[in-house]
């Protein structure tokens, strides 16, 4: 009886998590929509789409992060974490985390908006793109310094199978375009694949930990 009792209330969080989410993505798309149709984002083809979107998940999951930070409370309600105690203590981890993400996730639709015709100038845009990537290595480092054994390990074990991801991924698509099979990836493809691909990583690791049971 207990049990049936505190289980929903765990998967409940798992549902709100997904529906903030979602509804914060489909948001960032109806606002990337309108952009499209008047041709302010220049020649904007699907590695830009793609490019954007990866971007747009990495902000999504940044602005969840920081919610949580802002207000643990609130936070502990939609992110995974045992109570607002949990998150108070991983303040300044989830901190860094959330910035980083902002980054990156900011550098690629950078990249993406400076398409030929786009919004950004590519000057601009390589400017402002290497001072986000040159931001998020420190930030990195500092996650680092704040995760305990446990979760240096799952990062290493998501960094590694990341490299095997990104190998099949993307050696494969260039194999096939050596072979005259399909289309090159284009550069931007390949920061794509990069950041998604380290996001699917560190998805699997978790969930091979058990850590996306819900708390």
């Amino acid at each position: 009886m207990d049990m049936a009792q505190t289980k929903p209330p765990k998967w409940r969080k798992v549902a709100i998590s997904a529906a903030v989410g979602a509804v914060l993505g489909v948001l960032g798309m109806m606002a990337l929509d309108p952009l499209l149709d008047s041709g302010a984002l220049g020649s904007a083809g699907a590695s830009e789409l793609i490019a954007a979107t990866v971007g747009l998940l990495y902000l999504v999951m940044a602005l969840c992060i920081a919610v949580g930070v802002a207000s643990p409370g609130l936070g502990a309600r939609f992110l995974n974490m045992e109570d607002a105690d949990e998150l108070r203590d991983q303040r300044r981890l989830l901190a860094y985390a959330a910035s980083s993400m902002v980054a990156m996730g900011g550098a690629l639709i950078v990249l993406a908006l400076a398409s030929p015709g786009g919004v950004v100038p590519q000057p601009t845009a390589l400017l402002v793109a290497v001072a986000l990537f040159g931001a998020s290595v420190p930030l990195t480092f500092l996650q680092w310094r704040h995760m305990d054994e446990l979760m240096r390990n799952v990062s290493n074990e998501a960094g590694n199978l990341a490299f095997h991801l990104l190998l099949l991924a993307g050696g494969g698509w260039a194999m096939l375009a050596h072979l005259g099979f399909a289309r090159a990836p284009a550069t931007l493809d390949w920061l794509s694949m990069f950041f998604g691909l380290v996001l699917l990583a560190a998805f699997i690791a978790t969930a091979r930990r058990g850590m996306l049971v819900p708390h």
